[in-house]
């Protein structure tokens, strides 16, 4: 299959990092590249051109220039001397490339891989390493020398002896890279027969950026060039590991899973905790429970809204099960998050009416048969004093008062009543109640969903898993999707209304509505918006798009529908079958366009008649084909006209 090369090396490794260099600077941020099938044994006229022409062009850039003084280098000086590496005797590779090209004004040609790393470590003026992971028998571990690695001798260089404590790149007791990013050992060198490659580009929070665009660079070259899709990812001192290498089958739909859970989400727990959960519950042979609590207010369903049901109901069709938690408890607490003052708390009738309007919405997205549904009174409502005092133990008026809400609000010296501090608790406890294992919500819910994980560490369970969904702007591309600003697509629209309003959305938004309004996969995602990115129309995408979303709430038949209709009003200019009829009054002594204005307005198709006539206006009118800024001159016949106000409201008039 061209563009694809399947590894079948001997096991799945890990890039890892130690938490030690990990803190380095305000933490580390090294992007990874991995490719396979790569070959490095041929001339390439490319990697050549792109190599000479950047040197070329740095020659001149540093010309004259003390490289000390360049701050992309300072940040790794001052990284390698925290770790007690004298930068000036051992330089980061970058420096030592820099030094050289600013000496001799050339830089020599290895292979095409090496060439193609030395060229992107130049441009962005970064630490890249290329490791051969055929060579590699172990983990590839950034770490401090141990005992047993110094007593190799194949870890010395030019009598400089490794020493306990020296920061390495390291595979088992074999060092590939002596003193972190300073010179790579023969052990880690690539031939002209390695083809599988591991490409670290290391840096930190202060570079992320940079390293973001030495990492998409790299991977759009390797495509560009060995027509190779490369796996990428980042290690932070968040996330101290990368998976690559060859996986068994159960390996590879864990990390499918994985990859699903994760498309579109804005944070969530580390990959390392979440491939555990993932694996001990496969091995368990067990669903996970994925939690959501719903606040009670009701509201009507919009793809705002649908964002974290599409997501646990694609977990749901990886074999998980939902827990839907009604806050019936809470909900007569009120949650203040994001409010200067407390919520009205409900009812319990209150409650139970929105809640259930909420699920008869929520069983149109996700699945009824595979979903758990409490109210949390059922725990709640049962505590005792002395429970509530315990569970109030598990956190400090401290860490409460890190709530942003909380905070302001005591600081500004609103009102905060002591009863409000219980909600977080009380969700958190639901997390307890119920076992869950995973807990979604919005990036508002951060802190809430948090002490979910400490409480449950309190009580003795393993912590849950947290998601949180990004909120997602409406058809203007702007705000918060929300029906009071008029940008919102809702669920039980019409099919050809949903169509139309998602074609709508800035052509920026098309791969964020893939990935948190469509069930569609990571990598079929990621394959559109290459095409994207290699100059594909925006139009056709979003056509693909519009069809997705529109399947999801009304079916194939309606899509399809949905879809010719735009095709033909939008794009040939048709008049639509269902173009609504506008039967307007034939009266003496009024004119036939003021009529039709009327008429509009009491059919409830426009909310005035200043609105009606502005359009024509403005220029926005046609009538049967010609166009009308003058609504005095319309004359309506026997026959059948056809009004066009607007890009897309087409009616039929008559008398």
């Amino acid at each position: 299959m061209d563009g694809f090369f399947f590894y079948e090396g001997r096991f799945a490794m890990f890039f890892r990092v130690d938490k030690k260099i990990a803190a380095v600077q305000d933490g580390i941020y090294t992007g990874v590249v991995v490719a396979y099938g790569l070959d490095n044994q041929n001339s390439c006229a490319k990697t050549t051109t792109l190599l000479k022409s950047v040197v070329e062009e740095t020659a001149k850039k540093i010309e004259g220039q003390n490289l000390k003084t360049l701050d992309t280098l300072n940040i790794y000086r001052e990284a390698m001397k925290s770790l007690g590496i004298h930068s000036s005797k051992f330089p980061c590779s970058i420096e030592a490339i820099l030094a050289r090209i600013s000496k001799k004004g050339e830089f020599p040609l290895i292979s095409p891989v090496v060439d193609l790393g030395n060229y992107i470590s130049i441009k962005y003026n970064v630490p890249v390493g290329v490791h051969d992971i055929d060579s590699l028998d172990d983990d590839l571990f950034v770490r401090l020398a141990t005992v047993d690695d110094c007593k190799d001798e194949g870890n010395q260089y030019d009598g400089d002896k490794l020493v306990e404590g020296e920061p390495v790149y390291a595979v088992g007791n074999s060092v590939r890279t002596r003193r972190w990013l300073w010179r790579q050992m023969p052990a880690g060198r690539v031939t002209e027969n390695s083809t599988n490659f591991i490409f670290p580009i290391d840096g930190f929070v202060g570079n992320k950026e940079t390293i973001d665009a030495a990492c998409d660079e790299l991977i759009a070259r390797i495509r560009e060039i060995f027509h190779i899709e490369a796996e990428s990812g980042k290690i932070t001192s968040d996330e101290l590991e990368f998976r690559f290498g060859s996986m068994t089958d159960e390996e590879k739909a864990i990390e499918d899973q994985i990859a699903i859970m994760l498309k579109g989400v804005a944070q969530y727990t580390t990959v390392s905790q979440i491939r555990k959960k993932v694996s001990d519950a496969v091995k368990g042979n067990r669903p996970l429970r994925i939690k959501l609590g719903l606040d009670p207010s009701a509201p009507d369903i919009h793809l705002g809204h649908s964002v974290v049901l599409r997501k646990i109901r694609q977990m749901q069709d990886l074999g998980h099960v939902a827990v839907i938690i009604i806050g019936d408890f809470t909900g007569m607490i009120g949650d203040p998050t994001g409010k200067s003052a407390t919520r009205k708390q409900l009812t319990r009738v209150q409650v139970e009416e929105n809640a259930n309007t909420y699920m008869a919405q929520i069983f149109k997205i996700i699945d009824k048969d595979r979903t758990e549904v409490y109210y949390n009174s059922e725990w709640l409502g049962k505590m005792s004093f002395a429970d509530v005092i315990e569970l109030a133990s598990k956190c400090t008026v401290a860490r409460m008062l890190e709530r942003d809400d909380f905070n302001n609000r005591y600081t500004n010296h609103q009102p905060l009543s002591v009863h409000e501090f219980f909600y977080p608790l009380m969700q958190a406890y639901d997390s307890v109640a119920i076992r869950a294992d995973i807990e979604l919500g919005g990036t508002d819910q951060t802190f809430n969903i948090l002490m979910g994980r400490n409480i449950q560490r309190d009580y003795g369970q393993e912590p849950q898993l947290t998601l949180f969904m990004p909120l997602l702007e409406g058809i203007d591309g702007k705000e918060k999707m929300s029906k009071s600003l008029g940008n919102y697509i809702g669920i039980s629209e019409a099919p050809a209304v949903i169509f139309e309003k998602v074609m709508k959305i800035p052509d920026a938004m098309i791969i964020k509505y893939f990935n948190l309004c469509t069930d569609l996969h990571p990598a079929k995602v990621a394959e559109l918006q290459r095409k994207l990115e290699a100059g594909a129309n925006p139009r056709d995408i979003k056509m693909i798009l519009a069809r997705e979303i529109t399947t999801l709430y009304a079916g194939d038949e309606a899509a399809v529908e949905a879809e010719l209709r735009f095709k033909s009003v939008f794009q040939q200019n048709q008049i639509p079958d269902d173009a609504p009829i506008v039967l307007v009054d034939s009266c003496d002594g009024v004119s036939d366009g003021n009529q039709l204005v009327t008429a509009l307005v009491r059919e409830g198709y426009y909310g005035s008649k200043s609105q009606i006539r502005r359009i024509f206006q403005q220029g926005g009118a046609t009538w049967d084909n010609e166009r009308v800024t003058d609504i005095q001159t319309l004359q309506i016949t026997n026959e059948e006209h056809i009004l066009k106000l607007g890009k897309s409201n087409f009616f039929r008039v008559r008398f």
